[in-house]
């Protein structure tokens, strides 16, 4: 547990990154899994190898942007919360921005025909995009702050989630090594021999 110390040091740190890139892996690997037969269906399996590490390389990009967004959201929390709070607070809103940028993906693939015909009935949201940003940052402000209120109030569920936290790292590890391997393929496939 982390409450006997007052800030977080490199493996915390390292833990939030971790927990940063498990959403996003995730999604990832579902989505090749999804396409990589087609690309191999198109073109040739080592491409489809290439898709595959192309994919796995811009999803830990996407993981250090975020952890970088979540490093700054870091300095505005108050130090007077316990380092578990601090650590389960910013993991959760990683976790609501990755899972909303997932939701996005994933209503446009399922949904686009919907949405095409959504967009010719609400016009007002697509001809003042304003309100449809409204829409959206009250919806992530919701999603934020009902779970933050439940953490603070139940001390129990902070340590819950803080161990559930702590076992998706592992899982996480193992994201970390497939990028590694993705990122041996892509210098593979880039040397010009």
């Amino acid at each position: 547990m982390l409450n006997s110390k007052s800030k977080f040091d490199r493996s915390d740190w390292f833990k939030l990154f971790l927990v940063c890139a498990f959403p996003l892996h995730l999604w990832t690997i579902l989505m090749v899994f999804r396409d990589v037969n087609w690309v191999a269906e198109r073109t040739t399996s080592w491409d489809a190898v290439g898709f595959s590490g192309y994919a796995l390389f811009y999803t830990l990009i996407e993981s250090l942007l975020l952890f970088g967004f979540i490093v700054l959201l870091g300095f505005i929390i108050p130090k007077n919360w316990n380092i578990t709070l601090r650590f389960v607070v910013l993991s959760l809103v990683a976790f609501i921005l990755a899972g909303w940028s997932i939701m996005e993906q994933l209503i446009l693939i399922v949904f686009w025909g919907w949405l095409r015909h959504l967009a010719d009935t609400l016009t007002f949201l697509f001809t003042s995009p304003w309100s449809a940003y409204v829409i959206f940052a009250g919806l992530i402000v919701i999603s934020v702050t009902v779970p933050l209120l439940l953490l603070r109030k139940q001390p129990g569920l902070q340590e819950k989630v803080y161990s559930v936290l702590e076992r998706l790292t592992l899982l996480s590890g193992l994201y970390l090594f497939i990028d590694v391997i993705g990122m041996i393929i892509i210098l593979i496939r880039n040397i010009k021999v």
